[in-house]
């Protein structure tokens, strides 16, 4: 199946295709096969629009290649770290948009929609271009680490801002 035009960066899909069968796994799993798969399908529940559900399942997503990752750079394998960086970083993107109440619209153009939004860390546009030119180094890890640290922190304070304005 081929990916729309708008998702089809060469970091997450190189040849242009996803998988035309997909396993059958719970939320948010098929991220780890299809990256954006939720922000190009929208199926309902909306992930963006229960964010007090979704995020968590992301970060949880996003810790399981970080012990992966780990493992990767302390054996100083950085052919191995490249795939659960480039889907760490889908993660990231995806949590971004949904943060801001929002699917992931264009990653071909990934620098202007990450720029929209209201709600992302510091200097995130500079520090995510410093990870996809380099995402299979050791920084681009740790850098990938703070920028979901400081996301979950955001989210945090998203949803407990959204609580206390819901009666």
């Amino acid at each position: 199946m081929r990916v729309p035009t708008k998702f089809a960066h060469p970091l997450f899909f190189p040849d242009g295709q996803m998988r035309d069968t997909l396993p059958d796994e719970p939320f948010p799993r098929l991220l780890k096969h299809v990256p954006f798969y939720y922000d190009i399908v929208h199926i309902p529940p909306l992930p963006w629009e229960e964010i007090e559900r979704s995020l968590p399942a992301l970060v949880a997503l996003w810790r399981e290649e970080k012990e992966e990752l780990e493992l990767c750079f302390a054996r100083r394998d950085r052919r191995a770290a490249r795939s659960p960086i480039v889907r760490g970083l889908s993660y990231l993107l995806s949590a971004l948009c949904w943060l801001n109440g929002q699917p992931a619209t264009n990653v071909v153009r990934w620098e202007e929609m990450v720029a929209a939004l209201p709600y992302k860390p510091a200097n995130a546009v500079e520090r995510l271009q410093f990870i996809f030119d380099r995402p299979d180094l050791y920084p681009a890890f740790v850098q990938l680490h703070e920028l979901f640290v400081e996301t979950e922190k955001l989210a945090g304070k998203q949803i407990a801002m959204k609580k206390r304005m819901t009666p």
